[in-house]
């Protein structure tokens, strides 16, 4: 009777166990996710000829419930405005409660 009921008690330690990794590897699908949308976000806004002419906020909707935020906010001009340095700060979230920040910075010269 004890041998069983250490067996039990090993059981549902092995299965709690198998939970956790089940839940640890879905945490890090989600964030892999999260961490290719809003690569590709930020990748967006680098490749615009002048990210300040497209500023304030852009939201998307990708698969699986992923959301993402790009904010472009312009840090600082030169003083003729030919060359400006932009903050990009892109968010993805997803549900229920999970999300992920980052930014870049980018540096713009027009020629005159």
């Amino acid at each position: 009777m004890v041998a069983l009921a250490i067996l039990g008690v090993a059981v549902v330690a092995l299965f709690q166990l198998f939970s956790i990794g089940l839940r640890s590897t879905r945490n890090a699908e989600d964030y892999t996710k999260a961490i290719f949308y809003a690569r590709s976000l930020l990748d967006e806004a680098y490749s615009l000829p002048d990210p300040s002419r497209d500023p304030g906020q852009s939201r998307v909707t990708f698969r699986d419930g992923f959301e993402g935020k790009r904010e472009i906010e312009v840090m600082s001009a030169s003083e003729d405005g030919h060359t400006k340095v932009c903050k990009i700060t892109v968010t993805v979230t997803w549900p229920p409660k999970g999300s992920l920040t980052i930014g870049g910075l980018r540096t713009v010269y027009e020629t005159p």
